[in-house]
């Protein structure tokens, strides 16, 4: 790294720093009326001057150069630091970071004259005086880094930036990788990790074998007792132990008993290497992966304040937190969600300078970004200062679109009408802008957080103004599972949502407003059946004495107890998402594979929190209750995963299911006179494939009226007319598997 690429570095970060005293001795004066402490402002615009032509930036040294004498003018009662005033400062420190950002890595030229001018008139005509003479243009100075293309100088940047992190003495060498290795290599590291667990169930096996051995060895050794006495009873002089087939026998059993043990020893050995090898793989890649916040969110600020000038609106953008770390990958897909909300807020919620001076507040709005992490995830904040949600209009507008009964819109709670704004098309705005009036901004930045595995709620800002929360993983290559069993399935929850596991006496939990309740850390925290919550069976009433397993998870301020029947474990897995396996994101972030290869769904637990202030499902029902009737659904596919996942998925929407293999064995149960409601089944099977169970069923009187859904890779117009022919009520294909729309069409059948 050469000098002037070392003072580059040191710049770009005393430059923020004395841009970030400035702005926030600005919002001071708007916020308290105080007079600013101008001797400390006139300061930093005079060491931003030298620092900038340290590192040969003439532009900002001479913007800041007129900043300088624009704050000697007010100094002197010159010039008013007035609304107007702010704003031309405001647009200077703009104007100053976006030259230094173009420095590092390029972009289009950055227009001054007009900032220039506005500095010029409040500073009077000493700065034209004063002032260096104007600087060359950069493309003029500077011919081979204008002709470079952008991506190469953005490149250079990043290495000029990863090598001022790495120190300037004995800083590691730098290469530069194609992002499509990276993600591969990433995957295999995802890959790893289960396949090493999957390990340990070998290991579980093979103490099992030691055991049986044991077992053996033991009845064998009273074998051979029995066998020497009845060889003398016999008159056979000769040992049992000695040369015969006996003998024999116990050597080669003695052999096959060491050997078991070597087995089980290496096994043990190995695994502990694998583990400790792969779990080291796992943690490089994730680290390799993370980058600070403000590597990609840096930016943010530049972007939110041109939109709003756009608009006709000044709005100061306090970012907080960008040295937090997360994965590149989860950080570049923010950005758009986060450009959607900023958006929505400028032209929703945030007045005009003057309206915001009629209500008596400062005439530059407040925008805050805050970013911080707790736990394994990262959780962003999105607020402003503007007029907040419009509950009337949004009530109005889903009232017009038949979301929301006319007698149901006065008295309608806040979180329910919130909802109405994720609709796609959902727009409040009276008239369509470039950056508002189509009602998608909302759906698509909550859509690509669920494709994150996140959450992103709404609610209302403390003291006026709206605040958006977004909680995603640090990273997607794994997450920290809790597994736990409720009745005859197996879930998974990120730990990141889990507050506590805790085992408890049913006496210890008392009445609240009609639900249970459980004393945590000076909190009532409500509890629930996590069963009953999914839809299930509600389990009986636990006796007074009966130990509860309860997982209190959380909601960002919310918390609820969850009634399990026990805790499975917690390791590290990969979640395939929710998309890829046609899952509801509201409910699900997606699958894992257990250890016997078949698929556990993996709970959203925001999306399964009921709204604050409606009723929970009853914890349990009582003893003397009947157990509700529920609909029984044979499945009928080849494949374990496929007919796990779709057994998870109907179970959690109460129905009782059971699976068959194929054809065949369906066919074997239904004829030994087992009552279904509904079959689903899939065509290719070994055996009897779908079509010839469809067509058995339907040439069967009695089973003649049973619904039939085939769910197929197969998806021909051919093979669809086929099925429907055959007699099935629904042909829905795997590639376009729709939980929605299989479960709506159950409903529809039964």
């Amino acid at each position: 790294m050469d000098i002037r690429q070392r003072l580059l570095a040191a710049f770009e970060l005393e430059h923020k720093d004395h841009l970030t005293a400035i702005r926030a001795a600005l919002r001071d004066v708007e916020a308290t009326g105080a007079p600013p402490d101008l001797v400390e402002i006139h300061r930093r615009a005079h060491s931003l001057k030298g620092a900038a032509r340290a590192v040969d930036l003439p532009e900002v040294e001479s913007l800041s150069h007129r900043l300088e004498a624009a704050f000697i003018a007010v100094q002197r009662g010159e010039a008013v630091l007035d609304a107007a005033t702010m704003s031309v400062v405001r647009r200077a420190l703009d104007a100053i970071e976006d030259v230094v950002a173009w420095s590092a890595q390029g972009g289009a030229e950055i227009e001054l004259a007009g900032v220039t001018t506005d500095l010029e008139r409040i500073a009077g005509e000493r700065v034209a005086i004063a002032a260096p003479p104007p600087p060359p243009r950069r493309a003029a100075r500077e011919p081979e880094r204008a002709s470079a293309p952008a991506p190469e100088r953005h490149e250079r940047a990043q290495d000029r930036a990863g090598d001022h992190r790495a120190g300037d003495h004995d800083s590691p060498t730098l290469v530069r990788i194609a992002a499509q290795g990276l993600e591969r290599l990433s995957d295999t590291a995802s890959a790893l990790l289960p396949e090493i667990e999957a390990q340990a169930g070998l290991g579980e096996e093979l103490r099992l074998m030691r055991q049986e051995w044991r077992a053996l060895e033991r009845s064998w050794r009273h074998l051979r007792v029995q066998l020497s006495q009845a060889a003398v009873l016999a008159g056979d002089q000769g040992d049992a132990r000695g040369p015969g087939p006996a003998a024999a026998f116990e050597q080669r059993f003695r052999s096959l008993g060491g050997a078991l043990d070597r087995a089980h020893r290496s096994h043990d050995r190995l695994l502990w290497s694998m583990r400790r090898w792969g779990g080291g793989f796992q943690e490089d890649m994730r680290r390799l992966r993370m980058l600070p916040a403000e590597n990609q969110l840096g930016g943010l600020g530049r972007m939110i304040r041109d939109i709003s000038r756009s608009e006709g609106k000044e709005v100061e953008v306090d970012i907080r937190g960008l040295e937090v770390e997360a994965d590149r990958a989860v950080l570049q897909r923010l950005k758009d969600p986060i450009l959607h909300i900023a958006r929505n807020a400028i032209s929703h919620g945030i007045e005009s300078p003057a309206e915001r001076m009629a209500l008596g507040k400062r005439p530059a709005a407040r925008v805050l970004i805050a970013a911080s992490v707790e736990g394994a995830r990262l959780r962003l904040r999105i607020e402003d200062d503007g007029r907040g949600l419009n509950r009337a209009a949004i009530a109005r507008r889903a009232v017009e679109r038949d979301l929301l009964p006319p007698e149901e819109a006065a008295d309608a709670p806040l979180e329910r009408l919130v909802e109405f704004l994720f609709h796609p098309g959902f727009s409040t705005a009276t008239r369509t802008t470039e950056l508002a009036g189509r009602g998608m901004g909302l759906a698509i930045a909550r859509s690509e957080v669920e494709r994150l595995q996140g959450n992103l709620t709404i609610a209302e800002r403390p003291g006026g103004g709206t605040a958006v929360t977004i909680e995603v993983p640090l990273s997607l290559l794994s997450q920290r599972l809790v597994f736990v069993a409720v009745q005859d399935q197996t879930l998974a929850l990120p730990s990141a949502d889990v507050f506590r596991l805790r085992r408890t006496l049913s006496d210890t939990l008392f009445a609240g407003v009609g639900t249970p309740m459980i004393r945590l850390e000076e909190e009532d925290v409500p509890v629930t059946s996590l069963a009953a919550l999914l839809g299930l069976e509600a389990p009986v009433l636990p006796s007074a004495a009966k130990r509860l397993s309860l997982l209190v998870v959380r909601s960002a301020d919310r918390r609820l107890a969850l009634a399990v029947d026990r805790f499975v474990t917690t390791r590290e897995a990969v979640v395939t998402a929710a998309e890829e396996t046609g899952l509801d994101p509201a409910r699900y972030l997606g699958t894992v594979l257990l250890d016997d290869g078949g698929p556990c769904l993996v709970l959203n637990v925001p999306g399964l929190m009921p709204p604050p202030g409606s009723a929970l499902p009853a914890a349990a029902r009582p003893v003397e209750e009947a157990a509700p009737v529920r609909a029984h659904i044979l499945v009928v596919d080849d494949s374990i995963t496929t007919r796990t996942l779709e057994k998870s998925i109907l179970e959690a929407h109460g129905y009782r299911v059971t699976l068959c293999v194929d054809g065949r064995e369906a066919l074997d149960r239904l004829s030994g006179g087992m009552e279904v409601g509904l079959i689903i089944s899939d065509v290719e099977m070994p055996r009897m494939d779908g079509f010839a169970l469809l067509q058995a069923v339907k040439a069967d009187k009695r089973l003649a009226e049973t619904p039939v859904i085939l769910v197929t890779s197969r998806a021909s117009d051919e093979d669809r007319e086929r099925g429907l022919r055959l007699g099935a009520d629904a042909y829905i294909v795997k590639t376009r598997f729709d939980q929605n729309e299989l479960l709506a069409g159950i409903r529809r059948l039964l």
